[in-house]
């Protein structure tokens, strides 16, 4: 009885020491516990496991931007639900107008330039770690400017980590950076559009970083 005793102690506390490693080998805003790929960016958005970049591999084979996007010192990537969510809703506003009309992916690449791509394609390379807790200003492929800017987090009751938890946001700056606190109302066209990200810190080996949007934020057209 005691050996069984025993024996059910030291795996108890074997469980509890590998459940707390493979815990603390990733990062607190959910990303990668490894973040360098042997992948280039385009090859790890083509070859991910969960096909969350399929739409987002045909729009940038469209517009013919893979070494755009390889070159890219920085990538907010948008998933394929951000590109559907545009999609949906401008199928909503022409079956408006006339219910029997849809619109497709055929439809948008119409619609958008290159442009709305390369405004996710920052010119800077921008980390979690090292961005600022302000919304700071950074030039975009498509020559505009767009803003990045690292968030404290709220902790859970039950929090797992004792350290500060932050998430990377990049924001569609509209009109000029809005002031620190600054309010408005949500559908005001002048305020700016912030897209958490879900995923940071990819490092694939064409160089730069790769960040990856929630599946919540909706492409942005430009």
């Amino acid at each position: 009885m005691k050996k069984k005793l025993l024996y059910f102690m030291i795996c108890s506390l074997g469980l509890a020491y590998f459940t707390s490693c493979k815990k603390s080998s990733y990062l607190t805003d959910g990303g990668l516990s490894e973040a360098k790929s042997p992948l280039t960016t385009y090859e790890y958005l083509k070859q991910h496991k969960y096909h969350l970049f399929d739409t987002l591999i045909m729009v940038i084979d469209h517009y013919n931007m893979k070494d755009e996007v390889n070159g890219a010192a920085t990538f907010f990537a948008p998933t394929n639900y951000s590109i559907n969510n545009y999609i949906r809703l401008k199928r909503d506003s022409v079956r408006l107008i006339n219910e029997n009309n849809t619109y497709t992916l055929t439809n948008m690449y119409n619609d958008l330039k290159a442009d709305s791509l390369r405004i996710y394609l920052s010119k800077s390379r921008i980390a979690l770690t090292t961005a600022p807790l302000q919304p700071t200003l950074v030039a975009n492929a498509a020559n505009t400017q767009t803003a990045f800017q690292r968030i404290l987090q709220p902790k859970p009751g039950e929090s797992w980590s004792s350290s500060p938890i932050y998430y990377l946001y990049y924001i569609k700056v509209r009109g000029g950076l809005d002031p620190p606190n600054s309010t408005a109302q949500p559908n005001d066209p002048n305020i700016d559009l912030k897209a958490q990200c879900q995923t940071t810190g990819i490092e694939p080996s064409s160089g730069g970083m790769l960040h990856v949007l929630s599946n919540t934020h909706t492409f942005i057209r430009f």
